[in-house]
Order: C-alpha cells, then structure tokens, then sequence
C-alpha cells in the first residue's frame, strides 16, 4: 500500500466529515441538544460511548451488495476449449446479503459487554452460467468494553477502550461453502466520541489477531478504522457521513500464506430516524462508495454497499 494514498484519503475524509462541525454558528445550550444516532455500518463500534447503567440494547444490521472481481480478473477468469468453442469459466459477479445480530448490556455506568454474530449469504455467478454458495453463520464476537471518560453536560468529550475475543460458533466443513473458520483471536482497540451542538463525532479502531482455526485456516490478522459524522435535524431525523478503512494482513491455510493481503477505504452518507426514546427505536441507512482499494491478488469487491440498521434499547 503506497503511504502517500493513505494519507491522501484520510485528510479528505477527516476534511468531509469535520466540515459541519466549522461550519456551525450557532450557540446551543447543551441541555437542549438533539443527540443524532450511532453508526450505521455493522462492523463499527459506539465510538467512544458506553451505555447508562442496566440498559439493553438490541441491534440487527443488514448489508447488500454486488461484488466484482477487483484485481487479477483476467488471470482468474480463465479460458477453455469445449465443442462449441471457446469460452470463460471462473466467478462473474457475487449478490451478497449480511445479516449482523448484536447484543449489548450495561453492567454498570463505565463497563459494558457487547456480542456481534454474522449471517453471510454470498451467491456467486460463473462466466459458465454455473453457481456457487458459501456462507452461514458466522464465529461469534464478545466484547468488554470500560468507559475511561464518560460525556457530561460539561465536557462533550467520551473514551472507552475494548478488549475481546471471537468465538468458534460458525458453520464449518467443507470450505468452499463455510465461511466461518472456527479459529479464535484477540481483539484490542477503543474509540472518541464527541457529542455537542446537534452534532455527533466518532472515531474508533481495533486490531484483531487470530490463530488457526478448522481445517488448518487461518484468517488474516487485520486493522479496522471507523469515522462517523451526523448532525440531528430534528429530534427524530439526523443526516451524516460514514467512514472505514481495513488493512488485512495475508491469511494461511496449513501454515502456508496465501499472498491475499489487501486494503480498502469506503465512504458514504448515512440517515437514521427515532421512532420513540423509551424504549430507544431507530432505523438507519448508508450507501458506501470505494476511496480506495488494493489487493495483492484476485479478490470480490464492490463499488457501493448498502447499509441498514435497527436499534432497540430499553
């Protein structure tokens, strides 16, 4: 990955999503504040929040999308001779639909603990007219959670740190079709959240380590960054910008490193409205767009992601 494009996209984004904040003149009395909604992405964390103490919270996200092959396409699509002539074998194109179930619990007003466990359903259509499916339920994350700094009428300020693991709860066996590896890792990471002036701010980002799980796989270690801007309307409607950038590291197969290691940027807007705040309802939607991508080898990617999300809290 070249620094210089790195660098490149976070300024634009970071520009794209501090803008409002600049941009904002008026003076609001922070009791007042309309608070504007989490992120929409399914992968992302709270950013620098943690929950009031003995709140549960229920969130399901779902992802649609439409990959490609990104990098290596021509090597990978390859050509072969049949009595009608010649023709391409390999993946056209993959409809993929990402089902995320969460859980999250305030064990007190500082520490928290939180679950994420996927449901991947990845179509894939051959040059041949062939089809191929892989997916199922996904390993399972757990997550503890400690709030360093808490935000207070006072300092709309918020820090948290995070610890966790994933666990060997996904759908294993033939590994053309499974996607869950079984295999364990340990995540570390935290995130900022700045709340103030019908505005919202989070940043937050992990590291995740992983051993070798069914089969003789092992995914590829990988860092995850997320930003996330939104600015409350009204009460019950707030319009933003949502960001992330992944590193992953080559993965293994019996102790053998693949050469996949890649890396990708996506941005996009983001909506979410309240329907009530006790309980807590709200729906979300994000479309992502491609910043940047680089792929070591051939792999499926997309050029717009469809993000939607529903939260309970009560």
């Amino acid at each position: 990955m070249r620094f210089s494009a790195f660098v490149r996209i976070v300024s634009i984004s970071l520009l794209c999503l501090l803008f409002p904040v600049f941009a904002a003149s008026e003076s609001i009395d922070r009791e007042s504040n309309r608070i504007p909604g989490p992120m929409v992405l399914p992968q992302a964390w709270p950013g620098g929040e943690t929950l009031p103490a003995g709140l549960f919270a229920v969130m399901n996200h779902f992802s649609f999308a439409k990959y490609k092959p990104y990098k290596g396409a021509s090597s990978y699509t390859k050509r072969v001779k049949t009595p009608v002539g010649e023709m391409k074998v390999g993946p056209k194109s993959a409809d993929q639909f990402v089902d995320v179930f969460k859980l999250r619990y305030a064990i007190t007003d500082r520490f928290e603990i939180r679950t994420a466990t996927p449901y991947i359903d990845l179509n894939i259509k051959n040059h041949n007219a062939d089809g191929a499916w892989k997916g199922g339920v996904g390993d399972t994350t757990t997550m503890l959670r400690y709030g360093l700094k808490k935000r207070t009428q006072d300092s709309p300020f918020s820090f948290a740190v995070d610890l966790g693991t994933t666990l060997p709860t996904g759908e294993v066996g033939n590994r053309d079709k499974y996607l869950a590896t079984n295999a364990f890792s340990l995540i570390a990471g935290g995130g900022f959240s700045w709340v103030d002036n019908n505005q919202r701010i989070d940043l937050d980002g992990r590291y995740v380590f992983y051993t070798e799980g069914a089969q003789g796989l092992r995914p590829a270690d990988f860092a995850l960054f997320h930003a996330h801007y939104a600015y409350a309307l009204t009460k019950n409607f707030d319009l933003g910008m949502e960001a992330y950038y992944r590193v992953d590291q080559q993965s293994y197969v019996d102790g053998r490193g693949q050469q996949d290691s890649c890396s990708e940027s996506y941005v996009g807007p983001k909506a979410q409205f309240r329907f009530s705040e006790a309980p807590y309802v709200s729906l979300g939607a994000a479309a992502l767009f491609p910043t940047y991508r680089y792929s070591e080898s051939m792999k499926l990617s997309t050029d717009t992601r469809w993000e939607f999300s529903i939260l309970v809290a009560f």
